[in-house]
């Protein structure tokens, strides 16, 4: 064991432990759930990122020891590669801020004096004089949220393309697949099976594209901001000089918020990133609804569509086929919609001159990208790629529609259309077969009215009441 001080008193330490003594205090403090940065390497990084452009950036000013800075460098590139993962011991409720920060300051400045002499402690290298300068952990840890939440979002960014191509070749599959459309559950006119998989990849495309152009946002950052949003504590040049170091490190260009104030008391980008978040997961979650009501059956349902049998039948009922994947998107959607509405009432509890806590808005954020990047990868490889239609099935319920009567309608106005309505509902014959018996077409002109491949296209249908316009009784 060793030992540690700070103003309010010593406390052992195991002899292997990077942290120090204030990320001990904080273990016990906050000790109130399972989830510690341990089990979140990607704030880890950034942290340590953070740490070590600023001390980079602090030796290119001769603030700090070029040596030192060296060390500090060193060790921040060995956290970065992982090499400490099980050293953030902080626990994330109320964690995030000073605690964290000081878990960084205190594993870098023992494995930097580790690096020049030996053995851990601080006789070269402080965790607050030296791996904290010019910084504050509220300037601080915002700036690591901006870097994560930016890798964040274009890992989601990387992961959507993957169920919209799988959703495209879907559409181009099943285009000409003719099925009932549905409003409200309710019979409908004819739509293709192709045409309601377009309609799910407008929907993906169109919200990925918001997500896409605010991703950019989290390239501002609001480091050097120190305790208050007014910078006091940095030394002259470190400003101009830790973006261009931190830059260097991430591998991406970051810059200065033009607000330091407003950076530090306000995070309503939060609640903007988390609603495209969720907008993604609803669509998906509504899609996966759809799959579901489509394939329900097999005798009892709509039966129109095949999900994939990845799992062996169910011990009870041998023709059942499990919706875990569909259910998986639904469960996700629920969560990221739990985790927004958090996100809803967190942005604006912050008091005063700081953002509230990070554990709602950025834990809970982090949590719903994290969900909806690996569900719709599995979702789209080991359900939508393996779905099937019951082509039969499709048409048959498309051609009985008694919304098909909107044909006759349109011609020889609403009274007739509902009669044949009634009569194909009351007699269970198509509508087709009703304008045929009440005569009302000849059955050339019935067959080309009532093709359902063509009335899912506009300009056909058009084209249809264009050539018939002398039979049509409506002025």
């Amino acid at each position: 064991m060793r030992v540690e001080k700070d103003a309010l008193g010593e406390l052992p330490l195991p002899d292997d432990a990077y942290y120090g003594i204030q990320s001990l205090r904080a273990m016990g403090n906050y000790d109130v759930s399972p989830r510690t940065f341990n089990h979140y390497p990607n704030v880890v990084r950034a942290l340590a990122e953070i740490k070590k452009a600023c001390a980079l950036a602090n030796s290119d000013i001769k603030a700090l020891d070029p040596e030192k800075a060296d060390a500090i460098a060193r060790a921040c590139d060995e956290v970065i590669a992982g090499k400490f993962h099980d050293q953030f011991p902080v626990n994330v409720f109320r964690g995030c801020g000073t605690s964290a920060n000081m878990n960084i300051n205190e594993v870098v400045a023992n494995r930097a004096n580790e690096l020049l002499t030996g053995q851990k402690g601080y006789d070269q290298v402080n965790p607050n004089t030296h791996v904290n300068m010019c910084q504050s952990s509220n300037d601080v840890f915002p700036a690591a949220e901006s870097i994560v939440l930016y890798r964040e979002v274009g890992a989601l960014l990387e992961a959507l393309p993957v169920l919209e191509k799988a959703l495209s070749d879907k559409a181009k599959e099943f285009e000409n697949v003719v099925k009932l459309g549905r409003t409200s559950t309710q019979d409908a006119l004819p739509v293709t099976l192709g045409q309601t998989f377009t309609g799910f990849l407008a929907s993906l495309r169109r919200n990925r594209k918001l997500l896409e152009g605010y991703r950019d946002t989290f390239r501002t950052s609001i480091l050097g901001a120190t305790a208050i949003g007014t910078g006091l504590g940095i030394l002259p040049g470190f400003l101009e000089r830790v973006y261009v170091r931190l830059s260097e490190v991430v591998g991406f260009t970051v810059i200065c918020d033009e607000d330091l104030v407003d950076g530090l008391q306000n995070s309503d980008f939060f609640g903007i990133l988390s609603a495209y978040v969720k907008n993604i997961a609803s669509m998906v979650g509504k899609m996966a609804t759809d799959l579901r009501l489509l394939s329900s059956g097999p005798r009892g349902g709509y039966g129109e569509l095949n999900l994939p049998r990845p799992l062996a039948d169910s011990v009870l009922m041998p023709d059942y086929t499990e919706t875990f994947l569909p259910d998986m998107m639904v469960h996700i959607m629920h969560q990221v919609c739990a985790n927004d509405w958090g996100v809803t009432l967190s942005v604006p509890s912050g008091e005063t001159d700081i953002q509230p806590s990070a554990v709602i808005n950025f834990m809970g954020t982090l949590e719903s990208m994290e969900l909806l990047r690996k569900g719709v990868v599995l979702f789209a490889e080991h359900c939508v790629r393996g779905l099937t239609a019951n082509e039969e099935t499709c048409r048959r319920y498309a051609e009985g529609s008694t919304s098909l009567a909107t044909l006759v309608s349109a011609l020889y106005g609403y009274g007739v259309g509902s009669k044949i309505a009634t009569i194909a509902y009351k007699e269970n014959i198509t509508c087709k077969e009703a304008a045929l018996r009440e005569g009302l077409l000849p059955p050339d002109v019935a067959e080309d009215l009532f093709d359902v491949k063509k009335l899912t296209q506009l300009e056909a249908t058009v084209a249809m009441f264009e050539k018939y316009k002398s039979i049509r009784t409506v002025k």
